[in-house]
């Protein structure tokens, strides 16, 4: 007995079900990150440093003239794939350094609306922005950005995300691990740069700055070598938080990494004037760097 006629006996499917029963299993086997849909906040650089002549002046009070290029776009990371995008409602920048000042134990950053620096640009052959942003003192920056909704026709379902990435400069880390009290939001324990392959990230998922108990997470890696991987389980990591919104991935390869956490928000109006479903999505954007070279091997002196 053929391996189909064993299967249709034991589970009693009438044969003339069992191929359009394969192609749906196998449709749903490729689900997974075929699907995936990403806003990319990526700047130019993952940390800036001083220019080579400033190297010996301190950070804090060397004058500088530094800027940074940020990429903001949709894509499917796995496969490398733009997708047209919306221009954001909200793109912005925290700065913290040594002297920022608190209040109630609260730090109170430097806030800078970006939305007016952003310019409509072509990405992956679709409609991206960017925006070409002046670093004027040293700081540990917090760009975020907010997505408008868009519809997902296939999903029927509003889609809307809320995206996260920071940039060192100058040597200052202070505040990686701040709050940017964005409405859904991902907060790393792990400190996000300064990272080398193999690495572990871990961090907070949080609504409204209350732990998300049992939420989704994902992380994808931007395929930008079109790597090739067994099956589709494998384009991405996949985890659930525990009781206080944690979590932790390895992350086994270089490159600009995305962690997703996933929540269901209050439903809008859809096409045909009925409430819709809306998916929110925070995005936590960081890179890791490839293993460094082994260190040359030293001449050995001969035995006299």
């Amino acid at each position: 007995m053929q391996p189909s006629s064993v299967f249709v006996a034991r589970h009693g499917i009438p044969k003339r079900w069992l191929t359009p029963l394969l192609f749906v299993w196998l449709f749903c086997c490729a689900v997974p990150c075929a699907t995936a849909q990403v806003t990319l906040l990526i700047p130019s650089q993952p940390t800036i440093d001083a220019p080579p002549a400033e190297a010996a002046a301190s950070p804090a009070s060397a004058s500088h003239s530094l800027e940074v290029d940020v990429l903001i776009t949709m894509m499917r990371p796995f496969q490398h794939q733009g997708l047209p995008m919306d221009m954001p409602q909200l793109f912005a920048v925290l700065r913290y350094d040594n002297d920022t000042p608190s209040a109630e134990g609260v730090l109170q950053p430097d806030r800078r609306d970006l939305l007016g620096d952003v310019e409509e640009i072509r990405y992956l052959e679709q409609k991206a922005w960017g925006a070409n942003v002046a670093l004027e003192k040293a700081g540990l920056h917090h760009f975020i950005l907010e997505a408008r909704p868009w519809w997902d026709e296939q999903r029927q379902r509003f889609i809307q995300q809320y995206a996260k990435v920071t940039v060192p400069v100058l040597g200052i880390e202070r505040g990686w691990n701040i709050p940017t009290r964005q409405r859904l939001e991902i907060l790393p324990l792990t400190r996000p740069f300064g990272l080398t392959v193999p690495t572990i990230f871990s961090g907070r998922a949080v609504r409204s700055g209350n732990p998300l108990s049992g939420a989704p997470i994902r992380m994808y890696r931007i395929n930008t070598d079109k790597q090739q991987v067994p099956s589709p389980w494998h384009q991405e990591l996949a985890a659930r938080a525990d009781s206080n919104g944690q979590f932790c991935f390895v992350l086994h390869q270089p490159g600009w990494w995305c962690c997703q956490v996933t929540e269901e928000g209050a439903p809008l109006k859809g096409p045909d004037g009925q409430p819709k479903p809306l998916e929110m999505s925070a995005l936590f954007w960081l890179y890791v760097d490839a293993p460094l070279p082994p260190p040359e091997p030293q001449p050995t002196k001969p035995k006299r």
